[in-house]
């Protein structure tokens, strides 16, 4: 509660919360989108606008932003952020319009466009031990569909978590960063693209004995396939297992499900903050929301 309580009085209204994001798209200090021109005028009728004293442009702290021509209050913004990254059981639509008084159509678009921006960037990839599997989501397995394959209302997932050993840290190893996946099918070619998307060339990748992911080590990586099913593959691959558990239980216990369709964003969602656990996610969070513009209405439920 104290982390809170900091947060409110850091950010306890619009001007404040003007000035964080001010700060946030302009480190430097203001520079004009239109001339590049350093000095502003803050228009004291329209606080959200900067308009350059050398050309006239206005320039709005929210552009190019998540909080684009938004017009609620940028303090339940933040404060919707903060409630986003600060619980790892993560918090939904229904509940961020309850605590914050907002309408439930309003509190379900800006946890999507917040989501949206949650996503993790090329260059910072996994390393040294990572284990990879696959795992299903949701909806039903059609008659006749066996192994790998789903049915039209069940996702399917990648997942790759790092496997580092740490001495000292109870039984030494412990799971590191992660990505994870929505995907179409657990073919060689979906796999290989996804490890090369995710992991380090010349790491070691740890899997089951799924046929597809043969060629790893064409394609410049250790590979070590585990022999072995159901328990044993539990065994084998503990961290991926664990999380793939923990992730369904976040996404039934928090959201009661989720469709298909927006899948990839929770999921968004859940890898920033595990990548980010031992930090403070929700500066993290307000960082990404300031520099990441955000994703349309139009493009969410089309």
């Amino acid at each position: 509660m104290s982390g809170l309580v900091s947060f409110i009085r850091k950010y306890p209204d619009e001007a404040a919360c003007i000035k964080a994001l001010a700060d946030l798209k302009w480190p430097n200090g203001f520079v004009c989108q239109k001339c590049n021109h350093n000095k502003a005028h803050h228009l004291k009728g329209r606080p959200r606008i900067f308009e350059c004293s050398s050309c006239g442009f206005q320039n709005s702290v929210t552009a190019g932003t998540v909080f684009h021509k938004t017009r609620t209050d940028l303090s339940k913004w933040f404060l919707a952020a903060y409630l986003i990254a600060s619980d790892k059981r993560g918090i939904s639509a229904l509940q961020i319009s309850r605590e914050l008084s907002i309408r439930y159509d309003t509190a379900w678009l800006m946890c999507h466009k917040l989501r949206a921006a949650l996503f993790e960037r090329d260059g910072f990839k996994l390393e040294d031990y990572v284990e990879v599997d696959e795992g299903h989501y949701g909806g039903y397995r059609e008659k006749g569909r066996t192994g790998r394959s789903h049915g039209p209302k069940k996702a399917l997932m990648a997942l790759a978590v790092e496997k580092k050993f740490v001495p000292g840290k109870g039984r030494d190893w412990v799971a590191g960063a992660a990505r994870i996946r929505v995907i179409e099918h657990a073919d060689k070619e979906t796999l290989t693209k996804f490890i090369k998307d995710s992991v380090k060339p010349g790491a070691t990748i740890l899997t089951d004995g799924w046929r597809s992911y043969a060629g790893l080590t064409q394609a410049g990586y250790k590979h070590h396939a585990m022999a072995g099913s159901g328990a044993a593959a539990g065994v084998n691959l503990p961290f991926v297992h664990l999380i793939f558990s923990n992730l369904k239980a976040w996404l039934n216990g928090t959201f009661h499900g989720v469709s298909k369709k927006h899948l990839h964003r929770y999921l968004r969602e859940w890898n920033y903050r595990f990548n980010r656990r031992h930090g403070d996610v929700a500066t993290f969070v307000l960082n990404r929301m300031a520099n990441q513009p955000g994703i349309t209405y139009q493009a969410l439920t089309a």
